[in-house]
């Protein structure tokens, strides 16, 4: 049976697209080993965790601390190298360019070919944080993304930007679900089980700054007749508790898996997917919820100014609002009045999916990688 070493710079909450592409891998008969970044250190240090077995590493580092993060990143690096040498696997796979250099050893010292992963592009998404320094991490990334054997990333925009330093295509693997078994589920049930009424708005993913997730959990009031339902987790998770705890419009769910992500979806009339145009990475990026959404027939509002709004323009599958609460709110609003339009919408959204996204056409472009490194499973 051929194996996999997949690496990865956060604790496996779990990660969606390393779930996703870990569950197509088992299922063509890889065995799965994770090796993870618990920078909370709360979570098992050694499972079997649905398709994978996770080993995951200290040291401690707090989320959104850049400084921290460039100095114990390597003691990571450190630590997942010495336990590599505990695995066997016949390939490795390197989760996002803060683990492009780890890979990249690991691959010469064992000798097993390397596919690198690139979820964004890295020094665009931290080009906020780290000022100045992100031209030296993209020029860094530009240089290492020669070094693997081959390459996927999530969408075409950025694999276009990294086949401009291969002599090899990058191929393009979507952060796809399968929305066949969810849409079989009844709705209304998954509403009753999380107290959802009225207009459902959800927003599922990071509760960081730049998402309008603070504007999200104070814009509406249980007589707007909209609820706002939101999970995940990040810095702005205080903020959006302390909301929902006094706002019967808001709900908070914790952190969900991405199996109870798509049903929430599913049970949505609007998806919240807004970005903060000013940020590079949010520019060109294509979040998993707006597939999701596509996916199950759910409408979007995004924020103009980013690449994924003209998708959604084009296709006419949702609404696209400026990058303020005022505009945001105005645009639930304006959906929540319009049920036929949203019907609509939401029709296309899953012409566009089944023709652009489908997780099958991903998951042969996945494989296609594979066989590349390890030959066929």
């Amino acid at each position: 049976m051929p194996s996999t070493l997949m690496l990865l710079s956060n604790p496996h909450r779990p990660d969606p697209r390393v779930l996703l592409e870990a569950r197509a891998l088992k299922g063509e008969g890889y065995e799965i080993h994770l090796i993870a970044w618990d920078r909370d250190q709360t979570r098992p240090k050694e499972i079997d965790e649905g398709p994978m077995h996770v080993v995951r590493l200290g040291p401690k580092c707090p989320q959104r601390d850049a400084k921290r993060m460039l100095t114990r990143l390597p003691r990571f690096w450190y630590r997942a190298l010495a336990a590599s040498k505990r695995i066997h696997f016949d390939c490795v796979h390197a989760h996002d360019f803060d683990t492009l250099p780890l890979g990249i050893a690991v691959s010469k010292l064992s000798g097993k070919p390397l596919l690198y992963d690139a979820h964004e592009l890295y020094a665009k998404m931290v080009e906020n944080e780290v000022g100045p320094v992100s031209r030296f991490i993209w020029m860094l990334e530009k240089r290492l993304v020669r070094r693997p054997k081959a390459v996927i990333t999530v969408s075409e925009a950025i694999a276009k930007e990294l086949s401009k330093e291969r002599k090899s295509p990058v191929g393009i693997v979507t952060t796809s679900q399968d929305p066949s078994t969810v849409e079989r589920e009844d709705r209304l049930a998954i509403r009753n089980r999380h107290g959802l009424n009225g207009f459902v708005v959800s927003y599922l993913g990071a509760l960081e700054p730049g998402r309008m997730v603070e504007e999200l959990v104070t814009a509406f009031r249980p007589e707007d007749g909209v609820t706002v339902v939101v999970a995940g987790d990040g810095t702005l998770k205080p903020t959006v508790v302390k909301e929902a705890s006094k706002n019967p419009a808001v709900k908070y769910l914790g952190v969900v898996d991405s199996d109870e992500a798509l049903r929430i979806t599913w049970a949505s009339d609007l998806v919240l997917a807004m970005m903060d145009p000013s940020n590079p990475n949010n520019v060109i990026g294509t979040p998993g919820k707006v597939i999701n959404a596509l996916a199950l027939g759910r409408p979007v509002v995004t924020s103009k100014g980013v690449q994924v709004a003209d998708m959604v323009r084009e296709a006419g599958c949702g609404l696209i609002a400026a990058h303020t609460k005022k505009a945001m709110t105005e645009a639930v609003m304006m959906a929540r009045a319009d049920p036929k339009a949203l019907a609509e919408m939401g029709r296309k959204g899953k012409v566009l999916y089944a023709r652009d996204y489908s997780w099958n056409a991903s998951k042969d472009a996945l494989l296609k990688a594979y066989q590349a490194l390890v030959g066929p499973s």
